[in-house]
């Protein structure tokens, strides 16, 4: 998206990442409202009659995308039916006087005043209308909006009207998106079924609707010798493992119930009452929560009516895309999808606040499952909602001549997406805690959790903009912090994507990128308590969160290992290619790359596209995640590693002599500023890229000046080696630097160690040999290392390894048995931590000092 400027500048952003057409990949969401098992689905049409313009087919999936246009069924201008619990007998409805009616006609009605009534066949006349939603008709009383009474159908060989038998008004047919869920990945679609209906398969029932199949389980408290009623399960949740094809509503599980009908096949059924069917009579629950059953109804029936409108205005926009009104369409369509949202919010908090009589008359699961729906169309209504703001926010700023105007837009609308998410990211926590939806699932209802990082990288990015004299400046120190800061966002996006063995090894390089990062916007230049420090304190507060989220997945990952021998080395190369989760609708996404590079002496992970030149070199080009056209960086493959391209420059032997005298002259200045900083003890990553970035300077000119034409002009040879030298001398000094940062006794970190260690700079001495710790099974024997200096002989930290048994080889120690402990820790024990602890002070995350299978052998080696 890009606002009209003025000439001196171009800004490019895109604030709509949302929408993705089936084309690009993205999975439709689900549209279908939840069922309210009292009476009849509302969300599904009959299977004997449908609305005017609509079939049962038109019930599907939907997804707001502006292109291409999204096909929506046309919808009855209509509100959605208000049904009564306990309903009423037909004698309710009886009206007392006839005489002003007029004779029936040929389908059997008396039209008076625009009203229909019938004669039924237990005596007397009704008033009756059609259900907008199923198109049935119902009895109704005179001063009601809408039916509320029993579904009444014409006998043909009398012209009375009856109700329908008790089967016949609590079936309704199946559509494939209320079935998605439940998919087998078997297929007997040309399976010839039994007689009644079911397929068996190896110990199995299944059956097929729409020409998929279903596992399906006997539900035999809901069944009746006339009526016997399945459940669609999942085959890999709890309830579906049944031996004997039984289901027991106690175990976990969704389900859907059916039943066979010889004229329309396998339709679903409304659960009611005690064992899941409808009694007889009238159920004691339903009359005992009488009123608050109708008022769900109530409720439901207003979200329907929400959803119509929220339709109509979905296609109302898709007419004026492109237009002048496009705008207005798309105010209104955020309007009514955040109508719809309250609705939906308040009926999630209903059902968990009210869910003592609920779970009475939502029994055998009906509850949990219509609790879990409501989630899932809350998820799918913060996505709806997320695309229509970034379609009307892009349509805004492009309107937006000030580019420093336009990027406080941007930063105001990306902060309201993250809210967004943040409340998405809730209930699908909520999802995740309360079934066994996995992440895909969720995935194809538009929720990524990793999004919201890409969000806030996009926030990051306008914000420091705005630290700047010029919005339009890329080169500006604060947004190339932001440009790497979304580097590191989508590679963390991504992490699932790549290898088991690399994704500690990946995580670990991101968490420092993104310490680095945060520590860079801590010491930019800025005016103390200014409005620019108060943003760039915001900015290193969304960093935090992000490193957050890193090392609780660092966490996760260290959890589900066995043990820690069998930790990756952090050492081993990271370059994969890798193929996009595939959804269910589009073509197969483009394959991305994750990759280690190297710039400024520092190696960063990254996630990037693939391509080639015109003369076969390869390229990797990382986009930004919230404008699809922006390259941000391009990395090419040069003396064995991956770095960035550098742009071709051309000077004149004159200029590229001053420049060479001028960087050379500020070479003592730049080491200065890197002690002092190691005096501070600022980020070594940082100090290192510092005096990297310079020494690289250095380079290109040395190059330079080796290249360019008739170099006896001038004395080149001196001035190449003064540059290289001074290059090297800013290389060694940032590297020097580091390693005395990395010997802090005070840290803890396992991966520093490693380093350390890989530089000789580390020697070990074992001070401890399998010493008796604990009593009974919590019995164990230690091992202790003194990691000293290698130069100075100075012990930095301890290393502890404890072992299951006095005689257990080195490296079988115990599962989380390897880690580093500072002097103090290792001389007062175990307990010091939870002293620390309780007495408030930080402790550093176990991951951070766990020592892995290859850094241990390395110890041990050096001991000997």
């Amino acid at each position: 998206m890009s606002p009209k400027l003025p000439a001196k500048g171009t800004v490019t952003v895109d604030v709509h990442t949302r929408p993705k057409s089936p084309a690009d990949g993205h999975t439709p969401l689900p549209d279908t409202l939840p069922r309210v098992d009292f009476g009849p689905s509302i969300d599904t049409p009959s299977h004997h009659s449908t609305a005017p313009g609509r079939t049962s087919g038109d019930v599907d999936l939907d997804a707001i995308t502006p292109t291409p246009p999204v096909t929506i069924s046309e919808i009855p201008d209509v509100p959605a039916p208000v049904p009564v619990a306990a309903q009423r007998p037909l004698a309710y409805y009886r009206i007392t006087s006839v005489a002003q009616l007029p004779v029936p006609d040929a389908q059997g009605f008396r039209t008076f005043k625009g009203r229909q009534y019938v004669d039924v066949a237990e005596g007397g006349t009704v008033h009756i209308g059609a259900d907008p939603v199923t198109g049935r008709y119902r009895a109704k009383l005179l001063n009601e909006l809408q039916p509320s009474g029993p579904v009444l159908v014409r006998d043909p060989d009398t012209g009375l009207w009856h109700p329908r038998s008790d089967l016949e008004s609590i079936i309704f047919p199946l559509s494939e998106t209320r079935l998605e869920a439940f998919r087998s990945r078997l297929d007997f679609a040309d399976a010839e079924p039994e007689s009644d209906g079911l397929i068996r398969h190896d110990g199995k029932l299944y059956v097929v609707i729409h020409s998929h199949t279903y596992q399906v389980l006997h539900d035999l408290e809901a069944s009746s010798p006339q009526v016997p009623v399945m459940r669609i399960v999942r085959a890999e949740d709890p309830v579906a493992l049944d031996d004997n094809n039984v289901y027991v509503a106690t175990r976990p599980g969704r389900s859907e119930p059916v039943v066979f009908v010889d004229q329309d096949g396998w339709v679903g059924i409304t659960m009611t009452g005690a064992g899941g069917m409808r009694a007889a009579g009238i159920n004691t629950f339903q009359v005992q929560f009488a009123n608050q059953i109708a008022q769900l109804y109530t409720e439901a029936a207003i979200l329907e009516t929400a959803r119509l409108k929220r339709l109509q205005l979905t296609s109302s926009w898709e007419e004026t895309v492109g237009t002048e009104g496009e705008r207005t369409a798309l105010v209104l369509l955020e309007v009514q999808i955040r109508r719809e949202l309250t609705l939906l919010e308040n009926l999630v908090t209903k059902y968990l606040d009210e869910r003592d009589w609920l779970i009475l008359v939502k029994a055998n699961g009906v509850y949990r499952n219509e609790l879990h729906e409501l989630r899932e169309f809350t998820v799918a209504g913060y996505n709806r909602l997320i695309v229509a703001s970034d379609a009307r926010k892009s349509l805004e700023i492009q309107l937006i001549d000030d580019p420093r105007a336009a990027y406080q837009a941007v930063a105001e609308h990306l902060m309201n997406k993250r809210n967004i998410l943040e409340k998405c990211r809730q209930v699908a926590h909520e999802i995740r805690t309360n079934s066994r939806s996995s992440d895909l699932e969720l995935a194809e209802m538009g929720y990524d959790g990793k999004e919201t990082h890409e969000v806030t990288a996009g926030w990051v990015e306008a914000r420091s903009r705005l630290l700047t004299d010029d919005p339009t400046n890329s080169d500006a120190e604060a947004v190339q912090l932001a440009h790497s800061f979304l580097e590191t966002a989508s590679a963390f996006r991504e992490i699932e994507r790549i290898p088991e063995v690399a994704r500690i090894a990946a995580l670990t390089g991101l968490l420092d990128q993104s310490a680095a990062i945060r520590s860079s916007y801590e010491n930019l230049d800025l005016p103390p308590d200014s409005p620019q420090a108060t943003s760039r304190r915001e900015i290193t507060e969304s960093v935090q969160i992000f490193e957050t989220a890193l090392e609780n997945q660092m966490m996760r990952y260290h959890r589900e290992l066995e043990s820690t021998s069998a930790l990756p080395a952090q050492d081993q190369p990271i370059d994969f290619t890798f193929i996009p989760t595939q959804v269910r609708t589009g073509p197969a996404p483009m394959p991305k790359r994750v990759f280690r590079a190297k710039h400024h002496g520092v190696y960063k992970i990254n996630v990037g596209q693939p391509r080639r030149t015109a003369t076969g070199e390869e390229l990797i080009d990382v986009i930004n995640p919230n404008n699809s056209a922006q390259v941000l960086r391009t990395y090419e493959r040069r003396e064995g590693e991956w770095r960035r391209v550098k742009p071709a420059q051309s000077r004149a032997l004159p200029e590229l002599m001053a420049q060479s005298t001028q960087r050379l002259e500020q070479s003592d200045s730049h080491l200065n500023s890197a002690r002092q900083d190691e005096r501070e003890k600022r980020n070594a990553t940082n100090i290192v890229e510092f005096l990297g970035g310079k020494a690289d300077a250095l380079d290109d000119l040395a190059r330079q000046l080796e290249h360019v034409p008739n170099p006896a002009e001038g004395n080149i040879a001196a001035l190449v080696q003064r540059l290289r030298q001074d290059s090297q001398r800013l290389r060694a000094e940032g590297e020097d630097i580091r390693i005395r940062l990395y010997k802090d006794k005070a840290y803890l970190s396992a991966d520093r160690l490693a380093y350390l260690i890989g530089q000789k700079q580390i020697g070990a001495v074992k001070t401890h040999s399998r010493l008796a710790r604990g009593k009974g099974k919590d019995k164990h024997f230690l091992d202790i290392y003194s990691l000293n200096d290698q130069h100075t002989a100075e012990p930095l930290w301890h290393a502890h390894f404890h072992y299951e048994k006095k005689d257990s080889p080195a490296l079988n120690f115990m599962v989380k048995g390897g880690h580093l402990k500072t002097l103090e820790q290792s001389g007062s024990g175990s307990s010091s931590q939870r002293r620390d602890e309780q007495a408030g002070r930080e402790h550093m995350a176990i991951w951070r000092h766990t020592i892995d299978g290859k850094t241990a052998q390395r110890i041990f080696d050096l001991a000997l």
